[in-house]
């Protein structure tokens, strides 16, 4: 049998498109600087590479000409239709929405007990940006688009999830306490909204809500930001901003 080390390996613009990629799928945009050193790809091919990459939707672009993984993998990746069409429909309305509040915006939805990221809008012009990434996923109890749909599940379906999960600590204000938790879910399921207060990751606060299809949750969204730029008037305007924008996707998705 051959060995994988001695298989002649055809297309190098296809391995050095396969390591940008892998470095875009890390946190955060890119730029060319960037991508050259962790690629060790010249800058000028580098250039060249994603200038196709983009054309064809694996790569985006920003007005500050950083690089992001684009959305085009996950129209590979997501067998849901539902998932699909929430993709293609949301993109302008989560634009706006972080034209209008400079903060990083994700849409997720919901795959085997956890949620799924398939898009994310970073803020413009800041210098301070979230771990997530298209693709990534995250446990439902300490998140909060997690939170969101975990709010609409039924009695049965909740126990079910509750029973199978373990409540770990993942940062600061996890929280780890059914009861709590139940607690919880039952206030958000009254104010239509989750909040995420340093409980995914220590120093970030998150406003999210589910996006509803035919009173079917199909998926969320959320509002992300450092804690130091809290207070309840930001809250408050970040809120009604979110359910506005939730309002127009789920007339387009009708």
């Amino acid at each position: 049998m051959e060995n994988k080390s001695e298989k002649k390996l055809y297309g190098s613009v296809l391995l050095k498109s396969a390591k940008i990629l892998d470095a875009l799928a890390e946190e955060g945009g890119k730029t060319i600087q960037d991508l050259s050193k962790k690629t060790s790809i010249t800058s000028s091919n580098l250039s060249k590479i994603l200038e196709t990459l983009i054309v064809i939707g694996y790569v985006i672009r920003d007005e500050s000409k950083f690089y992001y993984l684009g959305t085009k993998f996950m129209e590979y990746n997501t067998q849901n239709i539902d998932a699909k069409r929430l993709l293609a429909i949301s993109r302008p309305y989560l634009e706006e929405l972080r034209s209008v509040l400079n903060e990083t915006i994700h849409l997720s939805v919901l795959e085997n007990n956890k949620i799924v990221y398939i898009d994310k809008l970073e803020p413009k012009n800041q210098g301070i940006y979230m771990t997530s990434r298209i693709g990534m996923a995250r446990p439902l109890y300490s998140s909060g688009m997690g939170k969101a749909v975990l709010s609409t599940f039924n009695q049965a379906h909740l126990s079910e999830y509750l029973d199978g999960t373990e409540l770990v600590q993942l940062a600061k204000n996890t929280i780890t306490d059914r009861a709590t938790l139940e607690k919880e879910l039952i206030k958000i399921s009254k104010q239509g909204f989750s909040i995420d207060d340093e409980e995914q990751e220590d120093d970030g606060y998150c406003v999210a809500v589910t996006i509803e299809r035919n009173s079917k949750v199909i998926g969320a969204m959320s509002v992300s930001f450092p804690k130091f730029r809290f207070s309840e008037e930001y809250r408050r305007k970040v809120v009604t901003e979110l359910k506005d924008t939730k309002e127009k996707i789920e007339a387009r998705l009708r």
